[in-house]
Formats: structure tokens, C-alpha cells, sequence
């Protein structure tokens, strides 16, 4: 029987749940550990499973086209406690479940957990907004599972700190790092990162040099609104007077946002890319090239200080406060004149002072690893 239950939905929770993978098979003890994906994103987790030399021992199917966050969560919720119901059948409970993050699969997961009276490990807890609306829903998925959680993996003091503030006991909270900056090590050694080529080809008939690329990402529920618009008219105007610079948009691949962006005022830009939901691996490297960083995604806030790499946070606020408090993220309201200004500031007049990341050093991993197997039921 499998002691601990890994769950991956998404593809940023296969990176970061994947280092933890291959900290208990270092040891030689991944024959306690068993791996549940709930194909969230199933299209975008199947490179990623042969990248990092992972498979799932069990799936499920959370993803159901044009379904809505209601259904989507009633779905997933009725699948796993399914699975529960079965595994208990047959005696193979798992003694802990490991959550990574704040999504649907995280929520649904950790909710049926409890349910079933089985241990609720939350990796990445404790990282806070205090407006429930932004990230949305992440936000309310986070507190909701910590409440439930037995062990709080927070990869900050700031997070810890949260948790306390709360009233998490002490003694189930742990300070570890984020496993997003194990996962980086790895890709970066990797031989799919060392291949110049991008996986995709527009990118390849692109001439892209080094601090002369403007990477874009734009995702956020909270953000499908007139904050999009109001992006699109500033990567606009920057792109015409920086027209040095590439402007490369990673577009989301929820159809609304896809539409608008592709049919903007931006596809008549000759320095602006749109390309189609990229590889992680093909963001890393544009992330290495990039000089300046417009982003909503938080892993992007984790991922690029160790690039050196300063990213203007599109959001009104952010659970990842670490990047804005050694000014290696900057945030900025979402009005044109604002995007422009704070771009303009940090194009001419940050330069890197170091590297050195304020989410992580690398060992995250293994840190949880050895306070999973210090539970007595995990031994």
C-alpha cells in the first residue's frame, strides 16, 4: 500500500511536484509513493511526464470542454471521491495526500481528503492576498486547504507567517523553499533546454537576441475584463517606440482571450508575436533572453529571479510579495499609462544585482521529503 498520494492536475503542479518524485527515488524510497493526475490540463501535461521521467499510477478526467468553474469543481470533486471510495475498497488508503498550489484539482483533492479522514499535505501553503477576489479563485482554494492541512509546506517566512496569523499551529507548518526553483535546476540541465530550437516554429523564424525580447503572459480569471484591453493598447504604444525590442505574447488558450488578442491592433505590429500557448521549456528560454518580463502568472514571478530577469506583475496585488520587496517584481495598475510608465522605469534603470532567488535555493524537494518520511506513518 502507498503511503503518500502525489496529485498533478495542472502542468506548473508536474513541475513542481516532480522534484519531490525524484527526491524519495534518490533514496530509494518511491516504493512508498504513488502518483494520481487528474489530467486538469491533460494536454499539457503529457510532454512533461517523459521530461522529467514520471509517470501517474492513476487517472482521473477533471477536464470537460465549455465546462464551467462550477461544473469543473462538481466534476472533480465526484471523480475523486470515487476513487477514494475504491481505493478504500481494497485497503490502499493512502496515508497522506500531497496538494501542490491553489487550483481546482488542489481544492477538490483536499476537500474530499478530509472527507475521507485521509492526512492533507499542502506544498506552496501559505502565500496570501487577503482579497478573495484576486487571484480568483485561487485565493479561496489556498485558505480553504490550509484550514484542512495536517502539514503546511510554506516556502517562505512571509508565508509562514500568514499561516500563524491564522491560527495553523505552529507545529504544522514548515518552512522548505519552493520546489519551482528545484524543478528550474533540473530543466536547465536538461538536454531539451541545452536544443537551441524552440518547439515552436514561429519562434524559430523569429530573430530573437538576448535582452532584446519583451515576454508577455496574461491569464487571470480576474483579468479577462477591460484589463485586457487595456494591455493590448499599451504593448501597443511600446512596441512602436521601442520597435528595438521583440514583444512576444504567449497567448492562453482559452478561446475569448486568444480571439481578442489575435484580432487587436497588435497583429498589424511587425515587433509584436503572438504565438500559441507555449512549452514550459520554450518559456525558460525566452525568459533567459528576455530584458523585461509582463506577466499575471505567479510561477513566472517565482521562476525569473534566478534569470535576473525583472517581471512588472499585471495584477492589483500578489501572494508572492518576496519578488516586489527585493525589487526584482514591480506591480502596476492595470491602465495603460500606468504599464507604460513602470515599463519605462525598469528598462532604463534596472540592472541585476544578483541572482540569487528569494523563492528557493534548490532544495526544497528534499526537505519535504524528509519530514514526510519523519511522520510515523510514513517511516
Amino acid at each position: 500500500m502507498a503511503k503518500i498520494l502525489l496529485v498533478i492536475g495542472t502542468r506548473p503542479e508536474l513541475i513542481k511536484i516532480a522534484p519531490i518524485v525524484h527526491a524519495f527515488r534518490n533514496v530509494g524510497k518511491d516504493d512508498i509513493i504513488k502518483i494520481l493526475s487528474t489530467a486538469q490540463h491533460r494536454d499539457m501535461l503529457e510532454k512533461y511526464w517523459d521530461i522529467f521521467d514520471i509517470r501517474p499510477d492513476y487517472e482521473l478526467d477533471f477536464l470537460k470542454k465549455g465546462q464551467s468553474l462550477g461544473e469543473l469543481t462538481a466534476r472533480a470533486f465526484e471523480q475523486t471521491d470515487s476513487f477514494f471510495s475504491e481505493l478504500e475498497k481494497v485497503n490502499k488508503k493512502p496515508e497522506y495526500v500531497v496538494v501542490q498550489g491553489d487550483t481546482t484539482t488542489v481544492f477538490s483533492v483536499g476537500l474530499c481528503s478530509f472527507y475521507h479522514n485521509i492526512k492533507i499535505a499542502h506544498i506552496e501553503a501559505g502565500l496570501r492576498t487577503y482579497d478573495i477576489q484576486n487571484p480568483y479563485p485561487e485565493e479561496v482554494n489556498r485558505r480553504v486547504v490550509s484550514i484542512l492541512a495536517d502539514i503546511n509546506f510554506a516556502p517562505t517566512k512571509i508565508s509562514a507567517d500568514n499561516l500563524l496569523k491564522e491560527g495553523v499551529p505552529k507545529n504544522k507548518i514548515h518552512i522548505v523553499g519552493n520546489t519551482v526553483v528545484d524543478a528550474l535546476q533540473f530543466i536547465t540541465k536538461h538536454k531539451v533546454y541545452a536544443h537551441k530550437e524552440f518547439s515552436e516554429k514561429l519562434l524559430n523564424n523569429t530573430n530573437i537576441e538576448k535582452n532584446k525580447v519583451v515576454l508577455i503572459t496574461f491569464h487571470r480569471r480576474e483579468n479577462q475584463n477591460e484589463n485586457l484591453n487595456q494591455l493590448i493598447n499599451a504593448i501597443n504604444q511600446l512596441s512602436k517606440e521601442y520597435n528595438q525590442l521583440k514583444f512576444i505574447w504567449t497567448l492562453h488558450p482559452n478561446p475569448q482571450i486568444k480571439h481578442f488578442v489575435e484580432n487587436s491592433l497588435l497583429s498589424k505590429n511587425k515587433n509584436v508575436i503572438l504565438v500559441p500557448p507555449l512549452e514550459y521549456i520554450d518559456i525558460i528560454k525566452l525568459m533567459n533572453l528576455s530584458r523585461i518580463i509582463l506577466s499575471d502568472s505567479g510561477g513566472i514571478q517565482e521562476e525569473a529571479p534566478s534569470f535576473g530577469v525583472p517581471v512588472l506583475v499585471l495584477r492589483k496585488t500578489t501572494e508572492r510579495p518576496e519578488g516586489i520587496m527585493e525589487k526584482k517584481a514591480f506591480i502596476t495598475e492595470l491602465k495603460i499609462n500606468s504599464i507604460i510608465k513602470q515599463f519605462k522605469s525598469i528598462y532604463h534603470n534596472y540592472y541585476p544585482k544578483d541572482l540569487k532567488n528569494p523563492y528557493g535555493d534548490g532544495f526544497a524537494a528534499d526537505k519535504i521529503r524528509d519530514i514526510l518520511l519523519s511522520q510515523n506513518n510514513c517511516v
